[in-house]
């Protein structure tokens, strides 16, 4: 099958003032719920401030799902993403289970504190950023060494210890 390049003309397509940037990850101390032990993560621009109010409000939230399960936990790992998107935060709550499956979770927060992601409508489903994607696929790599190891306590503490640093492209 030929392509042309008038098939592509409209495709991706956005505006010439908008810029890709890189985004700053930035790993914090696991967080222990029950049933679970995850990473923790903040992402945000470059050019924003730390909120270190909304990461533990972030954190007591998760705390409180988990105790009153309405966010269940099978004896897993996982990590979390607070990602600030300007004034806009998501959360993605992210467990390894059944051996080699991602399951997610996604949460944004509003005036009134953090909320599951509504539903959209249709087939296809918003599920991560790219640079969410991009610490994602750190993870998705440590888990496979996870997978790959004797998976004893030494090899649950090497998955905990990797973390994804630097920049999310």
């Amino acid at each position: 099958m030929t392509r042309t390049k008038s098939s592509l003309d409209a495709l991706a397509d956005y505006p010439a003032d908008w810029t890709h940037r890189a985004k700053p990850i930035f790993p914090g101390e696991p967080l222990y719920l029950p049933g679970a032990c995850l990473k923790w993560y903040d992402i945000r621009g470059a050019d924003q401030d730390a909120t270190p109010e909304v990461s533990a409000e972030a954190r007591d939230f998760l705390a409180a799902e988990a105790t009153a399960e309405r966010l269940e936990f099978r004896q897993e790992l996982g990590f979390v993403l607070l990602h600030r998107d300007g004034a806009k935060y998501f959360m993605l709550v992210c467990v390894w289970r059944d051996k080699n499956e991602m399951w997610q979770g996604l949460y944004y927060k509003d005036d009134a504190g953090f909320l599951p992601y509504p539903p959209k409508p249709g087939f296809l489903r918003p599920t991560q950023s790219i640079e969410e994607l991009d610490a994602t696929a750190h993870e998705r790599r440590g888990w496979s060494r996870y997978l790959l190891s004797e998976r004893d306590h030494a090899a649950k503490q090497a998955y905990l210890d990797d973390l994804c640093t630097g920049e999310l492209v």
